[in-house]
């Protein structure tokens, strides 16, 4: 072999294969970042068609966290006309309650009813509370919207996820959650930026799932849709919710970007890593698809910025000589330099739909964009750890997830 000659083997035509499948990954996921932050941008600015349809606003809440005055408080203040809220507990000694009755004196303007649900048998306490709440409304609730109580809604999150139910060929709406770091702590910036990579995802009807904190459908394909009986047993409320609506023809499920709402970010390392592969672990048994594909995609990522990071390094002639020894440094330079700008994207598209937060967003920016691998060898660990096992815990309550609609209870832990 000549010198500046390389031999092309199997493993180099493995190696160009998957880089190349990361350097189209990599243009995709930025096209998809960049749609997002201006699609997004643009469509916050439409003003609002007016609507007055009846809707109920269903709160499922348990416990008290620093957020929950204010977040609720928020909800109350929307600006839709005709609304009636209805918060769910599973007992009157939840410390909540005294909060949502002073809250129903200080709002006397507002139609509010606490709902006490009791434990759960044979299915997630939060479904339990909400199907509860479900139970409260009658058909002149036209529309029925969940929220979560760590949301904060902005006073115009009920009117934006509403108006599209008004179009024949939407079903459901969503918004989703951006992760605010309450301080810009590792664990905070990984939840932010890891939050953010699947918020932008939403978009197009075939990619867009519902998300239990901030949905909507109209209540009468909440029942004709089968939901109510699919979460009579079901664990998970927006995967069952998506599952069903998409499973007939011609039914959709809208994003709607101005129902973005922050979620304070404010977790330790040990806390963060269990929620993360709570949530993997839910996916992976109610959208098994979704779980793999975020296996395969952080997979290559990964698998290129080590292979190609290892060979640029490696002294000339170990891999190749010649102008092939330089390969290995481009690929790595292109897929970490798409990273940063993808990453970039995602930090200016929660400054765009939540401005109010934007500081707090930007002190993260360094994960957003050189440490955007960190995060993703981070997710990839929780995805792995997420594909062992069929129980999770939330919030005080052990379950075993057997199928998309079924769930049973090991371990319920009474609320102190």
């Amino acid at each position: 072999m000549h010198a500046g000659e390389h031999l092309v083997t199997i493993p180099d035509c493995a190696l160009a294969l998957l880089w190349a499948a990361e350097l189209m990954l990599t243009l995709w996921t930025l096209r998809v970042a960049q749609f997002f932050v201006y699609r997004m941008g643009r469509v916050i600015r439409d003003p609002l068609a007016p609507i007055d349809i009846p809707a109920a606003v269903i709160l499922p809440v348990k416990g008290l966290e620093p957020s929950t005055r204010s977040n609720i408080e928020k909800l109350l203040n929307q600006d839709y006309p005709h609304v009636r809220y209805i918060f769910s507990v599973q007992s009157s000694d939840d410390p909540v309650c005294p909060l949502i009755r002073s809250l129903i004196d200080e709002f006397p303007g507002r139609n509010i009813s606490l709902v006490i649900a009791g434990p759960a048998q044979t299915r997630s306490q939060k479904i339990h509370n909400q199907l509860a709440a479900v139970d409260q409304t009658t058909p002149d609730d036209k529309f029925l919207a969940f929220i979560d109580a760590d949301a904060a809604p902005s006073p115009h999150w009920l009117h934006a996820l509403l108006i599209p139910l008004t179009y024949p060929h939407i079903s459901a709406t969503t918004g989703y959650r951006f992760y605010i770091p309450q301080h810009p702590s590792a664990p905070n910036a990984l939840l932010s930026v890891g939050n953010a990579m699947v918020a932008a995802m939403l978009g197009p009807y075939r990619r867009t799932v519902a998300w239990g904190g901030s949905m909507a459908i109209s209540r009468e394909k909440f029942f004709s849709l089968g939901i109510y009986d699919a979460w009579q047993c079901a664990l998970s409320d927006d995967y069952v919710l998506s599952y069903q609506v998409k499973k007939h023809a011609g039914e959709r499920i809208h994003f709607v970007p101005q129902c973005m709402v922050a979620s304070p970010a404010d977790m330790s390392t040990k806390a963060l890593l269990e929620f993360a592969v709570r949530q993997y672990r839910i996916t992976r048994r109610c959208a098994a698809r979704l779980w793999f594909t975020a296996v395969a995609g952080s997979g290559v990522y990964l698998a290129t910025i080590l292979s190609a990071a290892i060979l640029s390094i490696a002294p000339a002639g170990i891999w190749a000589q010649g102008w092939y020894r330089f390969i290995p440094p481009a690929v790595l330079l292109l897929v970490w330099a798409g990273s940063m700008l993808r990453g970039w994207f995602l930090m200016r598209a929660g400054k765009i739909l939540l401005p109010q937060h934007s500081d707090a967003i930007g002190r993260c920016w360094v994960w957003f964009t050189v440490l955007f691998p960190a995060v993703q060898a981070f997710n990839m660990f929780c995805l792995l750890l997420a594909g062992f096992g069929k129980t999770i815990t939330w919030r005080g309550i052990r379950y075993q997830m057997i199928g998309r609609t079924q769930t049973r209870i090991i371990s319920p832990k009474i609320l102190r």
